[in-house]
């Protein structure tokens, strides 16, 4: 987790955190928000962010969900829920499809004429 989101989300250097993480099958965006800040069920059991590197192990999450692997970027914050959406859905599109134009070649001079 890197540390703007740290900042966004009040967490005090060098200190461990929870975080409810969720995932929205529909549009593939994975949530996180601050445990009393979202109403979840009480079954619902925070993932633990360590004090070192700010990770979290999320096994279960991810047997269950099965979340496009890469890069989240933040998107939005909605009813206390923090949204990234995976980097490539939130790329501009790529026209594949169109070749670039071809480079222009020069002539190449041949061997100068022979002056008598």
């Amino acid at each position: 987790m890197n540390s703007a989101l740290r900042k966004k989300l009040g967490v005090v250097k060098g200190a461990p955190f929870k975080a409810h993480i969720a995932y929205d099958p529909d549009t593939g965006n994975i949530g996180l928000a601050r445990p009393g800040e979202v109403s979840v069920g009480d079954e619902v059991v925070p993932a633990t962010f360590d004090r070192n590197r700010y990770y979290a192990t999320v096994r279960g999450f991810m047997r269950r969900f099965s979340p496009k692997l890469g890069k989240y970027v933040y998107i939005e914050r909605q009813n206390n829920w923090y949204a990234f959406r995976h980097q490539e859905t939130e790329a501009p599109p790529t026209f594949t499809e169109m070749v670039p134009p071809r480079k222009r070649t020069r002539k190449k001079a041949g061997p100068p004429e022979p002056t008598e």
